[in-house]
C-alpha cells in the first residue's frame, strides 16, 4: 500500500529508507499492525511532519544538540501529543538511513556482523544493516535526550523566589527599568 502523505504519530516504529524500481527513494513506514510506502525520503518525510507541527527538523536536530551539547546524528522530537522520539541509524544525509521510534524498542541484539536484530512492540522485528555497537550508541542517545527533555530545567526553578515581590518603572526619557520595593 502507498500513502501520498503521512503524518507521524506514535503509533510509527520505523522509518525506512525503499526504493521503487527506477531507484526512487521513499519511505517504508512500520507501524504495529501495518506496513505501507511513502514516496519521499525518511528525512523529508520527518521534516514534513515536523513542519505541519510548526518548526522543522534543521530545528529539531538544533534543539536536540543544544539540549545534548553534541550535534553529530542526535534524535529528534516530533511532538505529535504524545512525544515521538525518533533516532538515525547513520548520517541521515546517507539514503540507507534508516530512524526508530525509541518507545517502540523492546530489544536489539547482534544478528551478524554488523546487522542488529531490532525486536518492536507488540513482537515485530526487522534485521537493520547497521552494527549492534553503533544502534546501541544511538540508542542511548536518545534515551539521554528523553532523560533531558523530562528533567526539570533548574535554571528555571532558580528564577523564581518564592515570597520575592517587586515593581519595576522605567522612567520618561530612562533607557532602563528601575526596581522599586
Amino acid at each position: 500500500m502507498q500513502k501520498d502523505f503521512y503524518r507521524i504519530d506514535g503509533r510509527v516504529m520505523g522509518i525506512l529508507p525503499e526504493f521503487d524500481e527506477y531507484g526512487k527513494p521513499g519511505s517504508l513506514v512500520l507501524e504495529p499492525d501495518r506496513t505501507f510506502i511513502v514516496p519521499m525520503k525518511p528525512r523529508h518525510l520527518i521534516d514534513r511532519t515536523l513542519r505541519t507541527y510548526g518548526t522543522s527538523y534543521r530545528g529539531a536536530v538544533e534543539g536536540a544538540a543544544y539540549i545534548l551539547e553534541r550535534n553529530h546524528n542526535p534524535p529528534v522530537l516530533i511532538n505529535a501529543g504524545k512525544p515521538v522520539i525518533l533516532f538515525p541509524t547513520t548520517s541521515p544525509s546517507r539514503e540507507e538511513c534508516a530512524w526508530f521510534a525509541l518507545d517502540h524498542i523492546v530489544h536489539f541484539q547482534e544478528e551478524e556482523k554488523a546487522t542488529t536484530r531490532i525486536t518492536f512492540t507488540k513482537g515485530n522485528s526487522l534485521v537493520a544493516d547497521v552494527s549492534c555497537y553503533s544502534f546501541n550508541t544511538q540508542f542511548q542517545k536518545a534515551l539521554r535526550f528523553r532523560h533531558q527533555l523530562e528533567r526539570p530545567d533548574d535554571r528555571l526553578s532558580q528564577a523564581f523566589e518564592p515570597g520575592v515581590s517587586y515593581h519595576l518603572v522605567k522612567g520618561k526619557g530612562m533607557r532602563n527599568f528601575e526596581r522599586r520595593d
